[in-house]
């Protein structure tokens, strides 16, 4: 239990570095990913305010959707983020939903 956490939380602690080696600001990113939900049509891919602090300083681990638009945002590899977060994780982001393959491609 105690190591997934931590993984959890070095994966927090990673995309929070991606983010300030960019100078981006919270409120920068929640814009970003907002651009994103409305590209997609898709509200899941924003990341709001609360969310981005709770995923880099409490270990929360966001769903694919906002997961690709931080990717995005900071210019990561999805694959790799994944890998900084728990096993949990990684399983469960696995296979994209079908809704959202098509409109990614």
């Amino acid at each position: 239990m105690y190591n997934r956490r931590a993984r959890e939380m070095d994966g927090g602690l990673k995309l929070k570095k991606a983010r300030e080696r960019l100078g981006l600001r919270f409120r920068e990113v929640e814009q970003a990913t907002h651009l994103i939900s409305q590209r997609y049509k898709n509200l899941d891919f924003a990341v709001g305010l609360s969310r981005l602090s709770d995923i880099e300083n409490k270990g929360v681990v966001p769903g694919i959707h906002r997961l690709y638009s931080l990717c995005a945002v900071y210019r990561l590899d999805l694959t790799e983020v994944l890998t900084w977060m728990s096993r949990h994780a990684t399983s469960r982001f696995s296979t994209p939903p079908k809704s959202t393959c098509s409109s990614l491609a």
